[in-house]
């Protein structure tokens, strides 16, 4: 063999050697990496992701003691009004008696307390006077300064606003406190309005408006009865 022919032999045998070393790196590669794989712990589903544990924090973040707070202050009107002292009132209603539980209530308008019957509510019409309300009917009070002593004419005048034809009451079949006060009816669009100057229980102008057909006066005459100046 000529020096050229041992060339081409001795290059045959060094790429069949490259060769081999190649296939078995690869060979020691590939199960290193299969090795490591299988040794490689498989994230949990039962763990919580980030996202879930994100939106858990969220959602307790999100949770406020508002409605707590918003129950208690119900829990201490309730408490309040249930703290207030009652009484029992009783009136004429047409031919009955009735009886009805009152509860104490107070006026920042004109600084009077009176009692106030079930079904009726006390609020601040003007810097001058309060009402009473029960559905239709409502009931005014305006306190009456040292000046304004003429009963008389502070309740025709009131009176005849309504109706020209107001007429004088008695007032003899009125509560106690009533029994010396100056009263006159009036009728307008089917409404019947009481108008009362009285000194007693305090100098005050009560002025009653209700339907025709429903009779509130004994009711707001048992509750102003009950009036006191602060």
């Amino acid at each position: 063999m000529n020096r050229y022919g041992k060339w081409l032999c001795s290059l045959a045998v060094i790429s069949v050697l490259l060769a081999g070393c190649g296939t078995k790196e690869h060979e020691t590669t590939q199960g290193a990496k299969e090795e490591q794989t299988a040794d490689d712990p498989k994230p949990s589903s039962d763990a919580p992701s980030s996202t879930e544990h994100s939106s858990s924090k969220e959602t307790k973040d999100q949770t406020s003691p508002t409605g707590k707070e918003e129950e208690q202050s119900t829990t201490k009107e309730e408490q309040s009004a249930a703290s207030q002292p009652t009484v029992s009132l009783s009136y004429q209603e047409g031919k009955q008696t009735v009886t009805k539980t009152a509860t104490l209530q107070t006026s920042n308008n004109q600084h009077f307390s009176l009692y106030v019957l079930e079904g009726w509510a006390l609020d601040a019409e003007e810097p001058g006077a309060d009402v009473l309300l029960h559905g239709e009917a409502f009931a005014r009070i305006r306190l009456l300064s040292e000046g304004e002593t003429n009963y008389e004419q502070l309740a025709k005048e009131h009176a005849q606003a309504v109706d020209a034809n107001a007429a004088r009451q008695q007032t003899n079949g009125l509560p106690k406190p009533f029994a010396d006060a100056v009263w006159y009816t009036a009728q307008a669009d089917g409404v019947t309005v009481h108008v009362i100057a009285s000194a007693q229980p305090t100098p005050m102008l009560l002025t009653v408006h209700a339907p025709s057909n429903e009779d509130v006066l004994g009711a707001v005459l048992a509750m102003v009865a009950t009036l006191q100046k602060q």
